[in-house]
């Protein structure tokens, strides 16, 4: 019997304790109907459960328990449950994953009664974050690009092939801004869906924050992104990579090796540069704020340019 959502969980060598968190939250939502949940759970990591007997104890939740035979990466195992569900919408969860309050699903299938062609429903993300003398921190995000916080139509995916690809921490990214590209009629729920906690001891490799600065996985997930939004999205292709080149120059374009990487992604798209070209232009004339970077640093802007213009669309 298919349902109207699928709970995916990489465990990641989590403990029954570990779960206990994220499963507690699920299985204390209020005003449901769990004949319409389900929840994957997929025994990816180096150490596996060998009792699932305490688990009776969330005996509101349709469990379905994945135990591969080899160790998975958890962008294995989101992959793989995602070819398992049979949720009209999915969502993605790590063990240091909860659900922020008891009316989280009861919002999200009001928002699918109200909504119905949706094919993303986004909350926002809380972090909770240990700082060095052990107080904690806590930040409300938006969810844009990410999956966290997101339940996502399970044919979006599916439909347009999109897989995740393993691209380090930048995984998530890829991923989501696919979604992102594609997905018909998104709706904004305005609470918190989801906290993540950091720094405690239960895994966090799952959906893991990206790095504070730009790595060179960043330009190679951008590289493959493109690719594929050329395909389904042909229409934001343009405008997604001139955007790309000027975000890369605030973030990295002092990076000398970071530059050839992006140099090396314009090179693959130069039929494309005068296009690119012209859309920075606009974007040079609609931003006039002194803190823009053909503003603020006008030659090194103009010099990065430079070095990332293909050969072949180099003007003489």
């Amino acid at each position: 019997m298919s349902k109207t959502l699928s709970l995916i969980i990489a465990m990641q060598s989590a403990t029954v304790q570990d779960l206990a968190v994220p499963l507690s939250s699920i299985n204390n939502q209020l005003g449901v109907d769990f004949r319409q949940v389900e929840v994957l759970l997929i025994d990816n990591g180096r150490y596996q459960l060998e009792d699932l007997e305490p688990l009776r104890v969330f005996d509101r939740l349709k469990f379905r328990y994945i135990k591969p035979a080899k160790i998975w990466s958890w962008q294995t195992a989101f992959e793989q449950g995602l070819m398992l569900a049979t949720g009209q919408y999915v969502a993605f969860l790590g063990p240091n994953m909860q659900f922020n309050s008891v009316d989280v699903l009861q919002q999200l299938f009001a928002a699918v009664k109200a909504h119905p062609e949706a094919q993303l429903i986004s909350g926002l993300l809380l972090n909770e974050t240990m700082q060095p003398d052990r107080k904690f921190t806590y930040e409300v995000t938006a969810t844009t690009h990410l999956l966290r916080g997101r339940f996502i139509a399970r044919t979006v995916m599916l439909q347009n092939q999109i897989h995740f690809e393993d691209f380090g921490a930048y995984t998530e990214l890829f991923v989501g801004q696919l979604i992102d590209a594609v997905a018909k009629q998104p709706q904004q729920l305005g609470a918190a869906m989801s906290v993540q906690f950091l720094g405690r001891t239960v895994p966090d490799a799952v959906l893991a924050p990206q790095p504070e600065h730009l790595q060179l996985d960043w330009v190679r997930m951008m590289t493959r992104y493109l690719v594929l939004l050329q395909k389904i999205a042909p229409d934001q292709y343009v405008k997604t990579l001139a955007k790309t080149i000027v975000r890369f120059y605030s973030q990295a374009g002092g990076d000398a090796a970071m530059t050839a990487q992006m140099a090396e992604l314009t090179a693959q798209n130069a039929q494309q540069w005068p296009q690119v070209l012209a859309y920075i232009d606009e974007l040079e004339a609609a931003d006039s704020s002194p803190a823009a970077p053909w503003h603020a640093e006008a030659g090194r802007f103009a010099a990065y340019m430079q070095r990332v213009t293909p050969r072949v669309a180099a003007k003489p």
